[in-house]
């Protein structure tokens, strides 16, 4: 059995692959905050010297590379995302290289991409207009750079909703994504802030590919497979192939709650584009894989199921600023 080292491993995806692939691999994580999962190992990765003893003892073949400053917000000091994106890479690959580790899956984004009215192709043009999308396209280049390295770099469209068994979902504080905002406030009543109504889209919001977590998984394990059994490195974008503007998925969450929504359009966030949709033909060719899970009835459906777990357990989300 393959064992598998997952870097970000109490982050929303981190936490869910863990749980997905450990019934099929010898997984162990790292993550720079403490987890109740004996497994999952605290560790900065910019911390060199435990970074190297960690994976010293482990002996991963492969690495799975997840952990990272994720959200595209530019009040974010910009430090933070070339200290954990761009620096914290080049300190993994450091190590991985010393201990002669030489597989690696990267998570990076479709936020590289210019803005096109066409689905996406790997061979797309680039334009990073986020200091997000920046950093992880330098990390793409020093993984891209990186001699005797093989790597499956996954360009991820909008990862969104919660596993169902066991039931995990996405728990950022403050939040900020749009699908956990949108159905959390519906179901407590709370007014909800769009960004941006003057995108060039036909009703002015816009339009993003949305990708199931269960599918993001998939994909991660079928990278894994195949990287193992054929030794090469390639490229591949991860999403549905199918665009959702954003008062579309409104207009979802109120039918399925059945609940008029208080809303509030609010200015664009600086480095959003107005449609970002995936053309997955290759990864589809190549892996065999398919977005199975996320047509936006299961996304919601998924979505309302955790946020019902988290409300049981107490917890309750932070909105940002004007969010609240």
């Amino acid at each position: 059995m393959k064992k598998i080292l997952i870097t970000g491993a109490n982050g929303y995806i981190g936490k869910c692959l863990y749980y997905f692939l450990k019934k099929k691999f010898k997984v162990i994580g790292i993550d720079k905050v403490k987890s109740e999962e004996k497994n999952i190992i605290q560790c900065n990765i910019l911390n060199k010297k435990k970074l190297d003893k960690v994976i010293k003892s482990e002996k991963p073949e492969i690495i799975v590379h997840l952990a990272a400053q994720s959200l595209v917000d530019e009040t974010i000091n910009k430090k933070k995302y070339y200290d954990n994106n761009d620096k914290a890479t080049k300190s993994l690959l450091e190590i991985i290289k010393k201990n002669k580790i030489k597989k690696i899956i990267f998570s990076s984004t479709a936020a590289i991409y210019k803005q096109s009215s066409k689905p996406l192709k790997e061979n797309s043009k680039i334009k990073s207009l986020s200091t997000y999308a920046k950093t992880k396209l330098m990390c793409e280049k020093k993984i891209q750079n990186e001699k005797n390295l093989k790597f499956i770099i996954l360009r991820f469209f909008n990862v969104c909703s919660a596993l169902d068994r066991p039931v995990i979902g996405e728990f950022h504080n403050p939040e900020t994504h749009l699908i956990p905002t949108i159905v959390y406030k519906a179901m407590h009543n709370k007014k909800i802030f769009i960004y941006g109504e003057n995108f060039n889209t036909f009703d002015g919001t816009c339009i993003r590919d949305y990708i199931h977590i269960k599918d993001i998984c998939s994909a991660i394990e079928k990278s894994i497979n195949y990287i193992s059994k054929n030794n090469r490195s390639n490229i591949f974008n991860i999403g549905n192939n199918k665009g959702l503007s954003n008062k579309e998925i409104v207009n979802h969450v109120k039918s399925k709650l059945k609940k008029n929504l208080i809303l509030k359009y609010v200015k664009k966030r600086k480095g959003d584009v107005s449609k970002l949709v995936c053309n997955s033909s290759k990864v589809k060719k190549v892996l065999g894989w398919n977005a199975r899970n996320s047509n936006i009835k299961k996304i919601v459906n998924d979505e309302i199921k955790w946020i019902n777990k988290m409300n049981k357990a107490g917890l309750k989300r932070k909105f940002k600023n004007y969010l609240k």
